[in-house]
Protein backbone atom coordinates (compact mmCIF):
# COMPACT_ATOMS: atom_id res chain seq x y z
CA UNK A 1 0.00 0.00 0.00
CA UNK A 2 1.25 3.50 -0.88
CA UNK A 3 0.85 4.93 2.64
CA UNK A 4 1.80 8.56 1.85
CA UNK A 5 -0.63 8.73 -1.07
CA UNK A 6 -3.37 7.10 0.99
CA UNK A 7 -2.99 9.52 3.86
CA UNK A 8 -2.88 12.42 1.41
CA UNK A 9 -6.23 11.28 0.01
CA UNK A 10 -7.72 10.99 3.51
CA UNK A 11 -6.34 14.40 4.44
CA UNK A 12 -7.86 15.86 1.28
CA UNK A 13 -11.32 14.45 2.08
CA UNK A 14 -11.20 15.60 5.70
CA UNK A 15 -9.77 18.96 4.69
CA UNK A 16 -12.57 19.53 2.18
CA UNK A 17 -15.16 18.83 4.88
CA UNK A 18 -13.47 21.13 7.39
CA UNK A 19 -13.13 23.85 4.75
CA UNK A 20 -16.84 23.76 3.87
CA UNK A 21 -18.01 23.77 7.49
CA UNK A 22 -15.45 26.38 8.49
CA UNK A 23 -16.49 28.68 5.66
CA UNK A 24 -20.15 28.50 6.71
CA UNK A 25 -19.34 29.16 10.37
CA UNK A 26 -16.98 32.02 9.52
CA UNK A 27 -19.54 33.63 7.21
CA UNK A 28 -22.22 33.49 9.90
CA UNK A 29 -19.83 34.94 12.50
CA UNK A 30 -18.72 37.74 10.18
CA UNK A 31 -22.28 38.71 9.25
CA UNK A 32 -23.35 38.87 12.90
CA UNK A 33 -20.23 40.87 13.82
CA UNK A 34 -20.23 43.42 11.00
CA UNK A 35 -23.95 44.06 10.52
CA UNK A 36 -26.56 45.58 12.80
CA UNK A 37 -30.28 44.80 12.61
CA UNK A 38 -32.05 48.04 11.54
CA UNK A 39 -35.46 47.36 13.11
CA UNK A 40 -35.85 48.09 16.80
CA UNK A 41 -39.39 47.03 17.64
CA UNK A 42 -41.43 43.86 17.48
CA UNK A 43 -44.13 43.19 14.90
CA UNK A 44 -47.27 41.07 14.75
CA UNK A 45 -46.95 37.53 13.53
CA UNK A 46 -48.03 37.10 9.89
CA UNK A 47 -50.12 34.13 8.72
CA UNK A 48 -48.21 30.85 8.87
CA UNK A 49 -45.31 32.24 10.92
CA UNK A 50 -44.91 29.01 12.91
CA UNK A 51 -44.66 26.98 9.70
CA UNK A 52 -42.33 29.54 8.12
CA UNK A 53 -39.90 29.10 11.00
CA UNK A 54 -40.29 25.34 10.75
CA UNK A 55 -39.51 25.51 7.02
CA UNK A 56 -36.30 27.39 7.82
CA UNK A 57 -35.32 24.65 10.26
CA UNK A 58 -36.10 21.98 7.68
CA UNK A 59 -34.03 23.80 5.04
CA UNK A 60 -31.09 23.89 7.46
CA UNK A 61 -31.52 20.15 8.02
CA UNK A 62 -31.56 19.56 4.25
CA UNK A 63 -28.32 21.54 3.88
CA UNK A 64 -26.68 19.48 6.61
CA UNK A 65 -27.76 16.21 5.01
CA UNK A 66 -26.46 17.33 1.61
CA UNK A 67 -23.15 18.22 3.25
CA UNK A 68 -22.95 14.77 4.81
CA UNK A 69 -23.72 13.17 1.44
CA UNK A 70 -20.93 15.12 -0.25
CA UNK A 71 -18.49 14.17 2.51
CA UNK A 72 -19.50 10.50 2.34
CA UNK A 73 -19.03 10.55 -1.44
CA UNK A 74 -15.50 11.89 -0.93
CA UNK A 75 -14.76 9.03 1.46
CA UNK A 76 -16.05 6.56 -1.13
CA UNK A 77 -13.38 7.94 -3.43
CA UNK A 78 -10.78 7.48 -0.68
CA UNK A 79 -11.95 3.90 -0.21
CA UNK A 80 -11.72 3.14 -3.92
CA UNK A 81 -8.22 4.60 -4.00
CA UNK A 82 -7.19 2.50 -1.00
CA UNK A 83 -8.68 -0.60 -2.64
CA UNK A 84 -6.64 -0.03 -5.81
CA UNK A 85 -3.33 0.88 -4.16
CA UNK A 86 -3.14 -1.15 -0.98
CA UNK A 87 -4.73 -3.91 1.10
CA UNK A 88 -8.17 -4.55 -0.29
CA UNK A 89 -9.83 -4.92 3.13
CA UNK A 90 -8.99 -1.30 4.03
CA UNK A 91 -10.58 0.02 0.85
CA UNK A 92 -13.61 -2.25 1.24
CA UNK A 93 -14.12 -1.04 4.82
CA UNK A 94 -13.99 2.61 3.72
CA UNK A 95 -16.41 2.05 0.85
CA UNK A 96 -18.89 -0.02 2.90
CA UNK A 97 -18.98 2.50 5.74
CA UNK A 98 -19.25 5.49 3.41
CA UNK A 99 -21.92 3.91 1.19
CA UNK A 100 -23.88 2.82 4.26
CA UNK A 101 -23.82 6.36 5.58
CA UNK A 102 -24.81 7.71 2.17
CA UNK A 103 -27.85 5.40 2.12
CA UNK A 104 -28.81 6.52 5.63
CA UNK A 105 -28.39 10.22 4.76
CA UNK A 106 -30.30 9.79 1.49
CA UNK A 107 -33.21 8.13 3.32
CA UNK A 108 -33.24 10.95 5.86
CA UNK A 109 -33.12 13.47 3.03
CA UNK A 110 -36.10 11.85 1.32
CA UNK A 111 -38.24 11.87 4.48
CA UNK A 112 -37.18 15.45 5.23
CA UNK A 113 -38.12 16.52 1.70
CA UNK A 114 -41.59 14.99 2.17
CA UNK A 115 -41.97 16.81 5.49
CA UNK A 116 -40.99 20.04 3.76
CA UNK A 117 -43.60 19.56 1.03
CA UNK A 118 -46.31 19.00 3.64
CA UNK A 119 -45.22 22.01 5.72
CA UNK A 120 -45.07 24.21 2.64
CA UNK A 121 -48.59 23.15 1.65
CA UNK A 122 -49.85 24.02 5.14
CA UNK A 123 -47.95 27.31 5.03
CA UNK A 124 -49.56 28.30 1.72
CA UNK A 125 -52.99 27.34 3.10
CA UNK A 126 -52.56 29.57 6.14
CA UNK A 127 -51.32 32.42 3.93
CA UNK A 128 -54.36 32.04 1.65
CA UNK A 129 -56.80 32.11 4.57
CA UNK A 130 -54.89 34.95 6.22
CA UNK A 131 -55.17 37.02 3.06
CA UNK A 132 -58.95 36.56 3.02
CA UNK A 133 -59.26 37.35 6.73
CA UNK A 134 -57.15 40.50 6.47
CA UNK A 135 -59.82 41.96 4.18
CA UNK A 136 -62.20 41.91 7.16
CA UNK A 137 -60.28 44.75 8.81
CA UNK A 138 -62.01 47.11 6.37
CA UNK A 139 -65.27 46.27 8.17
CA UNK A 140 -63.85 46.89 11.64
CA UNK A 141 -62.69 43.39 12.58
CA UNK A 142 -59.30 42.84 14.18
CA UNK A 143 -57.35 39.88 12.81
CA UNK A 144 -54.47 38.06 14.51
CA UNK A 145 -52.47 35.19 13.09
CA UNK A 146 -50.53 32.30 14.54
CA UNK A 147 -51.49 32.94 18.17
CA UNK A 148 -49.04 30.75 20.06
CA UNK A 149 -49.57 29.27 23.53
CA UNK A 150 -46.81 27.75 25.64
CA UNK A 151 -48.17 28.56 29.09
CA UNK A 152 -48.21 25.00 30.45
CA UNK A 153 -44.77 23.84 31.68
CA UNK A 154 -43.90 20.45 30.24
CA UNK A 155 -46.71 20.57 27.68
CA UNK A 156 -46.12 20.96 23.96
CA UNK A 157 -46.72 24.47 22.65
CA UNK A 158 -49.41 24.99 20.03
CA UNK A 159 -50.95 27.82 18.07
CA UNK A 160 -54.37 28.97 16.92
CA UNK A 161 -53.97 29.67 13.21
CA UNK A 162 -56.13 32.82 13.15
CA UNK A 163 -58.25 34.79 15.61
CA UNK A 164 -60.83 37.37 14.53
CA UNK A 165 -62.48 39.69 17.05
CA UNK A 166 -64.95 42.54 16.76
CA UNK A 167 -68.33 43.65 18.08
CA UNK A 168 -69.83 40.68 16.23
CA UNK A 169 -67.91 38.15 18.32
CA UNK A 170 -64.70 36.19 18.75
CA UNK A 171 -63.68 33.50 16.26
CA UNK A 172 -60.94 30.89 16.55
CA UNK A 173 -60.09 29.75 13.04
CA UNK A 174 -58.10 26.67 12.11
CA UNK A 175 -56.84 26.01 8.60
CA UNK A 176 -56.42 22.54 7.11
CA UNK A 177 -54.95 22.16 3.65
CA UNK A 178 -55.12 18.68 2.14
CA UNK A 179 -54.12 17.51 -1.32
CA UNK A 180 -56.99 16.57 -3.59
CA UNK A 181 -57.55 13.35 -5.49
CA UNK A 182 -57.84 13.41 -9.25
CA UNK A 183 -61.13 12.34 -10.76
CA UNK A 184 -64.83 12.94 -10.20
CA UNK A 185 -65.69 14.06 -6.66
CA UNK A 186 -62.06 14.42 -5.70
CA UNK A 187 -62.58 18.05 -4.72
CA UNK A 188 -65.49 17.56 -2.28
CA UNK A 189 -65.50 17.03 1.46
CA UNK A 190 -68.65 16.44 3.52
CA UNK A 191 -69.12 17.55 7.13
CA UNK A 192 -71.83 15.56 8.88
CA UNK A 193 -71.70 17.55 12.11
CA UNK A 194 -69.12 15.29 13.74
CA UNK A 195 -66.48 14.28 11.20
CA UNK A 196 -65.16 15.11 7.76
CA UNK A 197 -65.66 12.71 4.87
CA UNK A 198 -62.89 13.06 2.31
CA UNK A 199 -62.82 11.05 -0.93
CA UNK A 200 -60.54 8.54 0.84
CA UNK A 201 -62.58 8.21 4.04
CA UNK A 202 -63.64 9.79 7.34
CA UNK A 203 -61.45 11.68 9.77
CA UNK A 204 -62.15 13.90 12.77
CA UNK A 205 -58.66 15.26 13.50
CA UNK A 206 -59.35 18.70 12.05
CA UNK A 207 -62.66 18.86 13.92
CA UNK A 208 -61.19 17.90 17.30
CA UNK A 209 -58.12 20.05 16.76
CA UNK A 210 -60.11 23.21 16.02
CA UNK A 211 -62.54 22.64 18.91
CA UNK A 212 -59.77 22.02 21.44
CA UNK A 213 -57.88 25.16 20.47
CA UNK A 214 -60.98 27.34 20.44
CA UNK A 215 -61.82 26.02 23.91
CA UNK A 216 -58.33 26.84 25.19
CA UNK A 217 -58.49 30.35 23.72
CA UNK A 218 -61.87 30.90 25.40
CA UNK A 219 -60.55 29.73 28.77
CA UNK A 220 -57.39 31.84 28.47
CA UNK A 221 -59.31 35.03 27.67
CA UNK A 222 -61.96 34.34 30.32
CA UNK A 223 -59.25 33.94 32.96
CA UNK A 224 -57.39 37.07 31.84
CA UNK A 225 -60.50 39.27 31.69
CA UNK A 226 -62.38 37.69 34.61
CA UNK A 227 -65.50 37.31 32.49
CA UNK A 228 -67.11 34.65 30.33
CA UNK A 229 -65.64 34.72 26.82
CA UNK A 230 -66.58 32.06 24.28
CA UNK A 231 -64.95 31.79 20.88
CA UNK A 232 -66.88 30.50 17.88
CA UNK A 233 -64.98 27.63 16.28
CA UNK A 234 -64.33 27.83 12.55
CA UNK A 235 -62.53 25.24 10.43
CA UNK A 236 -61.43 26.39 6.97
CA UNK A 237 -60.63 23.74 4.37
CA UNK A 238 -58.66 25.61 1.73
CA UNK A 239 -59.46 24.81 -1.87
CA UNK A 240 -62.17 22.23 -1.14
CA UNK A 241 -65.88 22.31 -1.88
CA UNK A 242 -67.59 21.76 1.48
CA UNK A 243 -70.95 20.02 1.78
CA UNK A 244 -72.64 20.33 5.18
CA UNK A 245 -75.18 17.63 6.05
CA UNK A 246 -75.40 17.90 9.84
CA UNK A 247 -75.77 20.57 12.51
CA UNK A 248 -72.86 21.48 14.75
CA UNK A 249 -71.47 24.31 16.85
CA UNK A 250 -68.46 24.14 14.54
CA UNK A 251 -68.57 26.10 11.29
CA UNK A 252 -66.79 24.30 8.45
CA UNK A 253 -66.24 26.45 5.36
CA UNK A 254 -63.74 26.93 2.56
CA UNK A 255 -61.61 30.01 2.05
CA UNK A 256 -63.88 31.55 -0.60
CA UNK A 257 -66.80 31.53 1.89
CA UNK A 258 -64.99 33.69 4.46
CA UNK A 259 -66.37 37.09 3.30
CA UNK A 260 -69.98 35.87 3.32
CA UNK A 261 -69.59 34.11 6.67
CA UNK A 262 -68.29 37.19 8.46
CA UNK A 263 -70.63 39.58 6.71
CA UNK A 264 -73.55 37.66 8.20
CA UNK A 265 -71.91 37.42 11.64
CA UNK A 266 -71.24 41.17 11.74
CA UNK A 267 -74.91 42.15 11.79
CA UNK A 268 -75.49 41.83 15.55
CA UNK A 269 -73.19 43.17 18.27
CA UNK A 270 -72.20 40.55 20.87
CA UNK A 271 -69.39 42.36 22.67
CA UNK A 272 -69.21 45.82 24.17
CA UNK A 273 -66.52 48.10 22.71
CA UNK A 274 -64.46 47.92 25.91
CA UNK A 275 -64.53 44.10 25.83
CA UNK A 276 -63.34 44.09 22.22
CA UNK A 277 -60.55 46.53 23.13
CA UNK A 278 -59.41 44.32 26.03
CA UNK A 279 -59.35 41.19 23.86
CA UNK A 280 -57.45 43.06 21.15
CA UNK A 281 -54.83 44.22 23.64
CA UNK A 282 -54.25 40.71 24.98
CA UNK A 283 -53.97 39.17 21.52
CA UNK A 284 -51.70 41.97 20.32
CA UNK A 285 -49.34 41.36 23.22
CA UNK A 286 -49.39 37.62 22.57
CA UNK A 287 -48.69 37.93 18.82
CA UNK A 288 -46.19 40.80 18.75
CA UNK A 289 -42.94 38.84 18.86
CA UNK A 290 -41.50 39.10 15.34
CA UNK A 291 -38.26 41.06 15.03
CA UNK A 292 -35.46 41.84 17.44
Amino acid sequence: MDHPSFFIAVAFAVGAFVLIVGTLVLRHWWDSRSNKFPLTKRYLRPPGEFLRVKLEEIDSRVSELLLWLITAAAFVGVGVYAFLTGPEHVGVAFVVLAVGFMIYAAARLQSTAKLRRDCYLGFLGERAVGEELNQLMIDGWSVFHDVEFDDNPGAKSFNVDHVVVGPGGLFAIETKTRRKRKGSGGHEVTFNGQALEYPWGFEDYGVRNSQERAHYLSQWLSKKLQMDITATTVLVLTGWYVRRTGKSGLAVINDSEIPTFFRDEHKSARFKPETVASIRALLDERCRDVGV
